[in-house]
């Protein structure tokens, strides 16, 4: 099996890239297939099929003319200017491509734009530096030095009604807790279906994996309990006397190396590196200036498909923006090219309101063991102004967390008849049958917290 994620990080021929980027999507998937026809080397013709799955994509990622655009941040703010949108666009605030000579923008631009403390206040949402679902949590693990909450979930996965195709063979990849440092005490029982094969939790991109003949819509759902502990790390004290998480694996010479499409040490990357790092003579404090730069610098937006962007670390540090997952890459990456073992970790996050997706990262420092950093949270600290939840997510979270996933880019123990939609991680789960594979469009995952109780 080659590896998906070299495959992306193979450059584009440059004629099919300007027309990729001209907006003539039509002539870029034409000038592909022309080229897939001629004897070329494996990387480049795998790269190629790859690339007319991501051109045919964008239209879905970008279906906004300027016209709606400005008309959706008025629905926000009346009185919002295509004076403005265009300087936002000029300060890179903004995502959009060309499809047909006209800007189309990203579907999800306007959020993005509204998390931005000025253009919420105009929008009449509260901005304030605290939040009263956080906080409290944050104030109870530093006094107390840990925190354990308890928590089931139900989740269940299943095509949409529009997609479904009747009398079909279904096989379902759900996503079910794995094993973490911070976790423990996994229990996981399945209604309805049950599973034809269910992941070690030691896999790194754990599911349970269903195949079934469908007549009918139908979900593949799993009610999933485990407990999560969270230590303090309080990093202006001297280092404990053993690691906080004294179970976790040792770091490995893989969590100092290159990994993929998006774990690459390119020039830029290595020099910026080298910027930040300066004069930081110990793991603490690069590790510490990595974060800040991410935290301060980045700032928080909502991206097209992961699949879409080669390499999202460096992403991050060129554009200055990016979600929790391209935040959390661009620490990995500057980390380990600091010479700072790092790892990733996602699943899900439960909020205030409601729960879904998230990413974060590991770094170890000796003494401490392994350690957590959540850039996104860091950075939302930032913007609200709260400088100690800020520096609280240098080191540590709040045990609000399901680890589905503890390496990127791997593949499932089970391997997909057709590509996977997300090749990089999986928290809402895949569908295919026989006949196609299930775009995200195409599916769905619900998941209802049904309890939750702290010690």
């Amino acid at each position: 099996m080659r590896e998906f994620d070299f495959t992306l990080s193979v450059p584009l021929p440059e004629d099919i890239e300007k027309r990729k980027w001209a907006g003539d999507l039509k002539g870029a998937v034409e000038a592909i297939d022309r080229r897939l026809k001629l004897d070329l080397p494996a990387a480049l013709a795998e790269r190629l099929k790859l690339e007319r799955e991501v051109i045919l994509r964008l239209p879905t990622q970008y279906p906004y003319n300027r016209e709606t655009a400005l008309q959706k941040m008025q629905e926000a703010i009346p009185d919002f200017t295509k004076e403005e949108l265009d300087e936002l666009e000029l300060d890179g605030k903004v995502d959009f491509i060309y499809l047909n000579g006209h800007r189309r923008y990203f579907v999800r631009f306007k959020p993005t734009l509204l998390k931005m403390p000025a253009l919420m206040a105009r929008a009449g949402e509260a901005v304030s530096k605290n939040s009263p679902w956080l906080d409290p949590l944050i104030e109870r693990i530093q006094k107390e030095g840990k925190l354990t909450a308890h928590a089931e979930i139900s989740a269940s996965l299943y095509a949409t009604d529009k997609a479904f195709i009747p009398c079909e063979t279904y096989r379902a990849h759900l996503p079910i807790p794995a094993k973490a440092a911070q976790t423990k005490d996994i229990k996981i029982a399945f209604s309805g279906f049950q599973p034809k094969h269910i992941d070690d939790e030691n896999a790194y991109q754990r599911t349970a994996y269903f195949e079934e003949i469908l007549g009918h819509n139908m979900t593949f759902a799993a009610d999933y309990s485990f407990t999560q502990t969270i230590r303090y790390a309080d990093l202006k004290k001297p280092a404990p006397d053993m690691p906080l998480y004294p179970d976790a694996p040792a770091p490995t010479e893989a969590d100092l190396m290159e990994e993929g499409s998006c774990i690459r040490f390119t020039p830029y990357l290595r020099q910026l590196c080298a910027d930040i790092t300066a004069g930081k003579d110990t793991p603490l404090l690069a590790a510490r200036a990595i974060y800040d730069f991410v935290t301060t610098k980045v700032t928080y937006a909502f991206v097209r498909d992961y699949f879409q962007i080669a390499n999202l670390g460096e992403y991050a540090a060129v554009n200055l923006r990016g979600d929790c997952g391209i935040q959390a890459l661009l620490f990995i990456n500057l980390c380990r090219i600091a010479g700072i073992p790092a790892r990733w970790q996602s699943g899900l996050v439960i909020a205030a309101d409601y729960i879904g997706s998230h990413d974060w990262a590991q770094f170890y420092l000796d003494g401490w063991g392994w350690l957590f950093a959540d850039c996104s949270f860091g950075g939302g600290a930032n913007r609200a102004g709260n400088e100690d939840r800020r520096q609280f997510y240098f080191g540590n979270l709040e045990p609000l967390r399901i680890v589905f996933n503890s390496a990127y880019e791997r593949p499932f123990e089970i391997e997909k008849r057709f590509p996977r939609y997300d090749p990089y991680d999986n928290q809402t789960g895949e569908i295919e049958c026989l006949q196609k594979g299930f775009n995200g469009r195409e599916t769905d995952c619900d998941l209802t917290l049904v309890s939750l109780i702290y010690d």
